[in-house]
């Protein structure tokens, strides 16, 4: 399956499971998408959040998309200790409030 064949968030899934490794070729189609189907969602989130590096930004792409902790883990090839570590810093970064980072992505708005 290639990006022309992605019509939902389960074909992206489907795609990003069976890589072993994501290329940063990969990390750009996945992006491309994101911002085509949630209304430029990357390219607001760079803007309203410069902060943040291009592995907090895939990280919240992933998550936005519904994969969970261990499978994100899995892609980035690090603990569950080391991600949760990454989800607290970066909820700092983000100066987030409420309890769950992964909420605040799935319901994040930026206009």
């Amino acid at each position: 399956m290639n990006e022309e064949e992605w019509k939902t968030v389960y074909d992206v899934q489907i795609y990003v499971t069976s890589l072993s490794a994501i290329s940063d070729c990969n990390w750009n189609k996945l992006e491309f998408w994101i911002n085509l189907h949630q209304d430029g969602f990357i390219y607001k989130l760079r803007h309203y959040y410069p902060i943040l590096s291009e592995d907090d930004i895939h990280i919240i792409l992933l998550l936005r998309i519904d994969f969970s902790n261990a499978q994100i883990s899995e892609l980035f090839h690090i603990l569950g200790s080391s991600f949760r570590i990454r989800r607290s810093r970066l909820k700092k970064k983000m100066n987030v409030s409420c309890e769950s980072i992964t909420d605040f992505i799935k319901s994040l708005r930026l206009e």
